[in-house]
């Protein structure tokens, strides 16, 4: 009269526990029951059929009662199991035998601590049961005692080296702890002692997956599908190490053999998208996503990544459906917002974007890229004030970012409050003061305040601290051209184009400095001419052209190219001073003092101002025809 319950465990190994959860999906979504701790004892009988057992014992047998402490067991045993049941290591004592059966019914009502007990006073009359001590073992570690299910597993190899539903389980404890050497041992005696044993090569091949010895990995696993050519799990394994060393022809294959075998394996169809996506297979992969999803409507997994592959197909009318369907089920799921809102961003539509990660702060208001999402379309709708709002509360966060800091002083110096922009920097140094980068970006600050003095010692720190940046050396340069120091700037461009030949504002820079100074005209149109091969439409570089030209005298080449500059920049005070300059070379007063005027407009200049005066004195005393 012999009753079987199945035995489970829960591995908490980062690895294994996908294997946990692949066999639970395995179990729903097929009959076959697979149990990660192999038992040899299944309990089927319903409850008051124990009941009435348990009837049948006490009145056979006697009551046997507990007061106080537990005390040893008489020596008489009162055998009454057949010889099957003694071989399966079942109590051979009736009293042992009864708490054993009680322990069950524990089980069977999720009562660990009382399973526990009776476990332990099955042992005080029988402790030779193998089939006591592995249901010990097993609520033990569903308790967390990982020392008391060890205990029990070892007693219980003393009394058979050989009883594997110990060693399965003393492998998946040693594994949970990453004691992967142990582990290997308990699972290759089992397959010392059965060949056959599934479980082992399964658990084995996963931990040497941990360990990326994946060839061995890959050994133990073929050996697996040999012994059963239908374990589902051997191939989805299979085709999982396969993935993870790039290996995706392999992959494929495994995947597919094991939708063979279990066609609508939900997991395995995942990963088989996935490997289709690695392989740039977005036709397979879509057809693939959209069987999970007639399985699975709600399938996270398969929307998303459905939306991914159009949006690499600028298919975003597609993707916005699919992130639609997922935020309809999962209102608060914030990538899926995310997402959408930066489909709206790619299609211009900064207010539903903003709108969709407005969404997904709300569902996570310190999402931090959220807040640099939204941040991100204030300053493209230039708004700045709302945009400098969103990038301090972004420094709340992450108050040590000395990116974000930099970037804070740049909407600063949008807005015009450079003394804001120069403290943030300053911030940032104190943060980092050997990051040669923030010393260039305060000298930027402070030469747009027109701090020339303090950006010259700054952007010194900078090329002192990274001498080989030709960015920083140009900086230099630029800010020497301003303080007249025109010396100091032509050997920080030489340096500039001595690291990087093809910088074409250093030739720039360059010939329009040998202009200024009237030197070396051939060598200012050599390098000018250079920097225009780079930026053919560059207003700058045509400005700098046509004041060499009109050092050189060639005052109609001059104005060609002057008129080309203020065309393309239509602002600048100096071009329209260079300009009117050469217009009053070649006696045009008229359109001299013009452009003048306009230079005027941009910047208020007293030697502009003479400049118009003259020309208007020259008009007035201009003979009449």
């Amino acid at each position: 009269m012999t009753s079987k319950v199945g035995s489970q465990q829960s591995t908490v190994n980062s690895y294994k526990s996908s294997v946990t959860s692949q066999q639970s999906t395995v179990n729903s979504q097929q009959s076959t029951a697979y149990c990660p701790l192999p038992t040899d004892i299944d309990l089927s009988p319903s409850i008051p059929y124990f009941l009435s057992l348990l009837l049948i014992i006490f009145f056979s047998f006697g009551c046997a009662t507990y007061k106080g402490k537990l005390k040893e067991p008489v020596t008489q045993k009162k055998e009454y199991i057949s010889q099957a049941a003694a071989k399966e290591g079942l109590p051979q004592d009736y009293r042992a035998y009864y708490h054993y059966l009680m322990g069950l019914i524990n089980e069977l009502h999720n009562d660990i601590e009382p399973a526990i007990k009776e476990y332990q006073k099955a042992r005080l009359y029988d402790p030779k049961s193998i089939a006591v001590l592995k249901n010990l073992a097993v609520v033990s570690l569903r308790k967390g005692d990982i020392i008391l299910a060890l205990d029990a597993c070892e007693e219980s190899l003393k009394i058979d080296p050989n009883f594997i539903s110990a060693r399965m389980i003393k492998g998946s404890i040693y594994s949970s702890q990453k004691k992967y050497e142990s582990a290997v041992e308990e699972y290759k005696k089992v397959i010392e002692i059965d060949p056959q044993a599934k479980d082992a090569h399964l658990y084995l091949g996963i931990i040497y997956a941990e360990n990326k010895d994946y060839d061995s990995a890959i050994a133990i696993l073929e050996k697996l599908i040999k012994i059963e050519p239908n374990y589902v799990l051997g191939f989805y394994y299979l085709g999982r190490i396969n993935a993870k060393t790039k290996n995706y022809a392999k992959a494929e294959e495994h995947f597919t053999r094991a939708l063979e075998i279990h066609p609508n394996f939900l997991k395995v169809m995942e990963d088989l998208g996935l490997v289709y996506q690695l392989q740039k297979k977005h036709d397979s992969a879509i057809d693939m996503y959209k069987k999970i999803l007639e399985i699975d409507p709600l399938n996270e997994l398969a929307h998303n990544m459905l939306g991914d592959i159009y949006i690499k197909e600028e298919a975003y009318d597609k993707a916005l459906d699919e992130y639609k369907k997922l935020s309809e089920s999962l209102p608060d799921n914030v990538e899926v917002h995310i997402k959408m809102g930066l489909i709206y961003y790619q299609q211009k539509d900064l207010m539903r974007a903003l709108e969709e990660f407005q969404l997904a702060r709300a569902a996570d208001p310190k999402n931090s890229k959220t807040i640099f999402y939204i941040a991100s379309i204030y300053e493209e709708m230039n708004n700045y004030e709302d945009a400098l709002d969103e990038w301090l509360k972004l420094l709340k966060i992450e108050p040590k970012s000395v990116d974000i800091m930099l970037h804070i002083s740049q909407i600063y110096e949008k807005l015009k409050k450079l003394e804001e922009a120069i403290e943030m920097i300053n911030r940032a140094i104190k943060m980092e003061p050997n990051d040669p980068k923030l010393y260039f970006y305060l000298g930027v600050a402070q030469y747009n305040e027109k701090r020339y003095t303090d950006a010259v010692e700054n952007f010194k720190k900078a090329v002192e601290m990274e001498p080989e940046n030709d960015t920083y050396h140009f900086r230099l340069g630029v800010v020497y051209e301003k303080l007249k120091e025109y010396g100091k700037c032509i050997d920080a461009m030489k340096k500039t184009l001595q690291l990087n030949e093809d910088h074409p504002s250093a030739h720039n820079y360059l010939g329009y400095i040998y202009a200024e100074m009237g030197i070396n005209l051939s060598d200012a149109l050599e390098h000018i001419m250079k920097a225009l091969e780079f930026e053919s439409d560059n207003g700058y570089f045509l400005d700098s052209l046509g004041w060499v030209y009109y050092k050189k005298e060639l005052y109609d080449k001059a104005i060609e190219k002057l008129e080309e500059a203020v065309l393309l920049v239509p602002d600048d005070p100096t071009m329209y001073d260079h300009l009117g300059e050469a217009y009053f070379k070649i006696s045009n007063y008229e359109k001299a003092k013009d452009a003048w005027e306009k230079s005027l407009k941009g910047e208020k200049n007293s030697a502009i101002e003479e400049k118009v005066k003259k020309a208007n004195k020259l008009l007035r005393n201009k003979p009449r025809k």
